[in-house]
């Protein structure tokens, strides 16, 4: 994160903080005082020249011109405490500038305004803190800035910025009202804070020198006095002092003394990450950085400030629907784009489709022709055991047709089948030619059809004279 530069000048001197964030840490790389005294000679405005020496120093020191946050003293604004009807968060801008009107002597559309609200919810009526910076002043900061060679980014309320110091602390110390005393130069700060936010403001001029701690007290006294009168009766609970000086130690101790309140002194600089430029030499009286250094760690951390006279309040505006729009003519023109390239996509993905179809395809060609050829074999098969005869029956048949041994022998006995039936091919020998006669008609009366048939005188088989061969045509019978 780039470096920050807070600032803050009064007519005796002109305070410096720089602070760089890196992630969740924030190192305070400088922190010096300027003496300034608004009577020096030199040419030009009082503005510019204080712009000039506020240049010269941070050359000096090396630093460059970094955003900007300025810090204005309460006696820089006017200040007035605004009692509203229930409103919500949201409706309180424009009640408090409305109100405003009334209660603010001068102010008009050159003014800037800004408010922190003192309670919390909208179930009663409403406190605000409204605070507003005249043109004039403005323009004196401004004119600081530019001859500085610095830019503005926030114009923040000092004694708010040093109250949110206490903001996130102990958690005894909640909902308790302390009073926060910070001793600068010419002024002394009294800012009553509840849970680190700033409920009562007030600002006593000291002068060149430090006023005695009685004339303190006094203001202390008027400070606590005035908080109970304004906030319904509540007291200050506690008092912080800004700082551990000799004038600290003395304030606290007869704080506790005249008041019998709790007092603690702290120092700014505590528990924060110091660059290596200012670890060594913190400045003269740290107590005076508060502000400055509220200023920082709010802005890096992004907590918020309390009263922002560049950014003040506001309430929401409605959501532009010009983005809306923008979408939707960005989504028209898109859309055929979008076609088109829904139609390239599709287009691939159907090239691959039948590529993956036609390689599918011809595996299936081979598939079917190994079919074919299974099928053929099939028929083939079918074709014998349509044809196929009872064999076991038809040798019975042709047993029982056969002449007797004595008569007749088989030499070879082959069954076959063909398109009408099932053949039987048979040779042998018979005794004459007597029983070849009488063989026929008892196998064709009991066996079937004789085809075919031949016979010979033989004597190569002993007691058999006569060789024959023949073929019975066996019909096609029902299935057993």
């Amino acid at each position: 994160m780039p470096q920050l530069l807070a600032l803050e000048w009064n007519s005796h001197e002109i305070r410096v903080a720089v602070a760089c964030g890196h992630g969740n840490r924030v190192v305070i790389e400088h922190a010096f005082l300027i003496p300034w005294n608004e009577e020096e000679s030199g040419a030009g405005q009082p503005e510019q020249r204080i712009g000039q020496r506020i240049a010269e120093e941070l050359d000096l020191r090396d630093i460059g011109r970094p955003t900007t946050l300025v810090a204005v003293g309460r006696t820089s604004i006017e200040l007035r405490q605004i009692q509203l009807p229930p409103a919500p968060d949201e409706d309180l801008p424009d009640m408090v500038r409305f109100q405003a009107a009334r209660e603010f002597n001068e102010l008009d559309e050159h003014w800037l305004l800004d408010f922190v609200p003192i309670d919390e919810g909208s179930d009663g009526p409403r406190t605000v803190l409204a605070t507003a910076i005249a043109p004039v002043v403005i323009g004196q900061i401004e004119g600081v800035c530019e001859g500085a060679g610095l830019k503005m980014q926030r114009l923040l309320l000092r004694p708010c910025a040093a109250a949110s110091l206490l903001a996130g602390e102990k958690t005894e110390t909640r909902g308790k009202l302390r009073l926060l005393v910070d001793l600068l130069s010419d002024e002394a700060d009294l800012t009553v804070v509840l849970d680190g936010k700033a409920v009562f403001l007030r600002t006593m001029r000291l002068g060149a020198n430090l006023p005695p701690l009685p004339a303190l007290l006094a203001e202390i006294r008027l400070t606590m006095a005035a908080v109970q009168s304004q906030l319904a009766g509540r007291k200050v609970q506690a008092i912080v002092l800004c700082g551990r000086d000799k004038i600290h130690a003395d304030l606290a101790q007869s704080i506790e003394a005249e008041f019998g309140l709790p007092t603690e002194s702290i120092d700014p600089f505590a528990g924060l990450e110091l660059g290596p430029a200012l670890r060594g030499s913190l400045p003269e009286h740290p107590g005076r950085f508060a502000p400055l250094l509220g200023m920082l760690l709010a802005e890096i951390k992004q907590t918020g400030h309390a009263i922002d006279f560049l950014h003040p309040r506001r309430r929401a505006e409605p959501p532009s629907r010009r983005k809306t729009w923008i979408a939707a003519a960005a989504v028209a023109a898109l859309l055929p784009l979008a076609y088109l390239i829904y139609a390239r996509i599709d287009n691939y993905l159907l090239a691959n489709e039948v590529e993956r179809l036609a390689t599918q395809a011809k595996a299936l060609d081979a598939d079917i022709a190994s079919a074919k050829k299974v099928r053929t074999t099939v028929a083939e098969i079918s074709k014998w055991t349509e044809s196929e005869a009872i064999w076991l029956d038809q040798l019975r048949a042709l047993s029982e047709g056969f002449p007797p041994a004595q008569d007749a022998i088989l030499g070879q006995l082959t069954f076959g089948v063909r398109q009408a039936g099932s053949q039987v091919d048979l040779k042998g020998w018979v005794r004459n030619a007597e029983v070849i006669a009488a063989m026929e008609e008892r196998v064709r009366a009991r066996a079937g059809q004789i085809a075919g048939k031949s016979s010979r005188e033989d004597n190569s088989m002993k007691n058999y004279s006569w060789r024959f061969e023949a073929s019975l045509l066996l019909p096609k019978g029902p299935k057993p």
